[in-house]
């Protein structure tokens, strides 16, 4: 599951991440991070035997979850494949097939819409 996570300022020198690792064998993948202070959010990938079981217990420790549900899509009539995208995908979810088309995986997208803003035909667009 890809969910964005929001700490509040209460919680943010709690280690609370790390006791959920340990007590569920829960996967824990940073895709994206901003947290001072003053709260935060992160953008993670959890995945697990008790993912479910981990999940509520983040959010009973006061950190809301939320899933991730941005997704680029790729209009096939307006894309050229001029690869303008690609390199800038911080997670490799855009990518050049063998036959050279320009491919987009969703299940590592992370919603960032860099690509959004560098193709020039505005074939690629971002769906919440």
């Amino acid at each position: 599951m890809k969910a964005w996570l929001k700490f509040s300022p209460n919680i943010v020198n709690k280690s609370i991440i790390s006791e959920a690792i340990k007590r569920y064998d829960i996967d824990f993948n940073i895709l994206r991070a901003n947290i001072t202070p003053r709260g935060g959010k992160m953008l993670v990938e959890i995945s697990g035997p008790e993912e479910k079981e981990g999940i509520e217990f983040i959010e009973g420790a006061g950190i809301e979850v939320h899933p991730a549900m941005r997704v680029v899509k790729k209009d096939r009539d307006k894309c050229v494949d001029c690869g303008a995208c690609v390199s800038l995908c911080p997670v490799s979810a855009i990518y050049i097939e063998d036959d050279w088309e320009i491919r987009i995986d969703d299940q590592k997208c992370i919603g960032c819409s860099f690509c959004v803003n560098s193709c020039p035909t505005r074939a690629i667009m971002l769906f919440e």
